[in-house]
């Protein structure tokens, strides 16, 4: 590459890239920092629509942010091959900026499709996608302006994706410590318990009333559920869903549920592998989880079904249904504070931006339905 040390900006090209690091560098959220980033970008070459698209690990490109075209159009360029966006370090500084014909099949954008690398270091992360007027001219001015943009942008991806990884490995950290005294205080007292119970029905069995046993036993029982259920919540906190993902995720807690109770479960999903930040892949899964959990204990069922499903519009829906004994929805709505679970299943589901419809009538079974959108991080400018 040609040496730019001494290279000078005009005013038009520093005020840019001072408008570009003050954006980048904002308190914004991620979605609105690239939303201003490419309007910057629009503004100042004059830009009828753009895209940032960065190489996924399958070798693909992922579109994030966009302006200029419509949901169907980025739903159609969305994960295409990389392919035609191969860049890499040319002698000429002019010869890194690539101009192709503009590929998506609309009218109303121009015929040319600037294409600018995102950089950070040696690595190219991605490209910028600008569609311009055939006349613009690349000169080694403008080359190296829009070389220093995609680095700019390059340097603001690599800080979030590591500030991400440093998030995450604390929140690990954090669950692993929870994990660690549950088990070693809650739950050596849980066992504690259970012994203790067990020895004392033992003792009594020869003398006992029917009452007495009964009661027992129904503690007994209760302190194997709680023990199962603080074990299962010690796994959970020590594997995150994320590392497991959404689909992999439901599976283990439909192949524990049909353990755990020996009732026939069938699991349809239409994703084998479902991508969705940890926050949404969290709160979907504890519902799922709270709606087996809640079958297990009060259904009374003979087979369950869990569905997943993806259309063409990203809306998600997961849903779980069963034909057991059913409540009386009028009943659980007046006495809410008997039933938690279904309040934090519909708190979770308004933190997703969806909904929660539960559908139960005495012996005609329940269905639990959550929807809500994921886009696969596109983001509209």
């Amino acid at each position: 590459m040609t040496n730019n040390s001494l290279f000078t900006w005009d005013t038009s090209s520093l005020t840019l890239l001072y408008q570009i690091t003050s954006t980048l560098n904002s308190a914004h959220k991620e979605k609105q920092i690239l939303h201003d980033f490419l309007i910057l970008l629009k503004q100042h070459f004059n830009a009828s629509a753009g895209t940032i698209q960065l190489i996924t690990d399958e070798g693909l490109m992922n579109l994030i942010a966009y302006f200029g075209i419509s949901d169907e159009q980025a739903s159609h360029i969305q994960h295409t091959p990389i392919d035609g966006h191969l860049f890499s370090f040319e002698t000429n500084v002019i010869d890194e900026i690539q101009i192709h014909e503009t590929k998506l099949d609309v009218d109303t954008l121009p015929p040319k499709q600037l294409c600018i690398p995102v950089r950070y270091k040696i690595m190219t992360l991605g490209v910028i996608n600008l569609f311009v007027d055939e006349t613009i001219e690349i000169t080694e001015d403008l080359a190296y302006l829009l070389l220093a943009v995609g680095a700019h942008l390059g340097e603001s991806i690599e800080r979030s994706l590591n500030n991400q990884k440093s998030r995450r490995k604390l929140i690990k950290d954090e669950r692993n410590i929870i994990a660690n005294e549950l088990h070693d205080s809650l739950a050596q007292t849980l066992a504690s318990l259970r012994f203790q119970v067990r020895i004392l029905d033992q003792a009594l069995q020869p003398n006992a009333d029917f009452m007495t046993i009964k009661t027992l036993e129904s503690v007994e029982h209760s302190l194997d559920e709680a023990s199962t259920d603080l074990r299962e919540l010690i796994a959970h906190c020590r594997v995150p869903v994320e590392q497991q993902g959404l689909v992999s995720a439901i599976k283990r807690a439909v192949d524990r549920f049909r353990k755990d109770t020996g009732i026939p479960i069938l699991l349809q999903s239409d994703e084998q592998v479902l991508t969705l930040p940890s926050n949404i892949e969290l709160n979907a899964y504890r519902i799922v989880q709270e709606a087996l959990t809640n079958i297990k204990k009060h259904a009374d069922a003979h087979i369950v079904r869990v569905l997943l499903t993806r259309d063409e519009s990203n809306i998600i829906k997961i849903l779980i249904e069963n034909d057991g004994k059913g409540f009386d929805q009028n009943k659980i709505q007046s006495s809410a504070g008997d039933h938690i679970g279904l309040s934090i299943m519909k708190e979770r589901a308004r933190h997703l931006g969806g909904k929660l419809k539960i559908e139960s009538e005495i012996d005609e079974g329940t269905r639990v339905e959550l929807t809500f959108r994921y886009n696969d991080t596109l983001n509209k400018a």
